[in-house]
């Protein structure tokens, strides 16, 4: 049997803790192997168990989750860090992102949908929320390429693959949507970060809202 995905939470309210370890603990693929109420706690628990994920606040006393989101990921590069919190604003998620974060969810967020964004996580694939997205384009735009259009340089192919990375799916389902395999889509997925000069696929996905690709229904 595989070994569950260890996570850590890190929240400075035990009663989000408590509600999150209580649901994990009915799913036989997620372990909660610690909690954090600070990011102090939550460095000195990473060097400890090094786990596959961490659910990181960002507001907490102390040390906060985008310095604690940096140095976790210093300390542990294999950890992936998923940023649960309420704030969809300018001046939190575009930091959290720089710091290292992998994903951005908020906590309005499905109890199930969250568990797949820590399966994802733990695949290495990037969960955004849609509502994220709107605002860290605006944090995004001054990085983004001069007066050429790099989107003439993408296939139709690499158009939808683009599309469905930007909806929000994994590599699988993206795969079942064009009926192709992983593996030409994993292809497909590195050949647009070569051009749009980026570096991951949540770039990506904000690129593509940024740019229309994508629009918000």
């Amino acid at each position: 049997m595989t070994e569950p995905i260890s996570v850590i939470l890190v929240d400075d309210h035990s009663m989000v803790r408590m509600g999150l370890k209580t649901y994990f603990s009915t799913l036989p693929d997620i372990h909660v192997v610690a909690e954090a109420s600070n990011g102090q706690e939550a460095l000195e628990l990473v060097n400890r168990h090094v786990p596959d994920v961490v659910l990181m606040d960002l507001l907490m006393p102390g040390m906060d989750g985008v310095e604690a989101t940096r140095l976790v990921k210093k300390s542990s590069p294999r950890t992936q860090v998923i940023v649960l919190t309420s704030y969809h604003d300018d001046e939190h998620i575009f930091p959290a992102i720089r710091a290292g974060a992998l994903s951005y969810v908020l906590k309005d967020i499905d109890p199930d949908e969250l568990a797949d964004a820590i399966r994802r996580a733990y695949a290495g694939e990037a969960v955004l929320n849609p509502r994220v997205a709107a605002r860290l384009v605006k944090e995004m735009h001054g990085a983004t390429q001069d007066n050429t259009n790099p989107f003439t340089e993408l296939t139709d192919r690499e158009l939808d693959v683009l599309r469905l990375i930007a909806a929000g799916q994994n590599n699988q389902e993206i795969a079942a949507s064009l009926v192709i395999s992983e593996k030409t889509v994993k292809s497909h997925i590195t050949n647009i970060l070569n051009k749009l000069h980026l570096a991951d696929r949540t770039q990506a996905a904000v690129y593509a809202w940024q740019e229309g690709i994508v629009r918000r229904k």
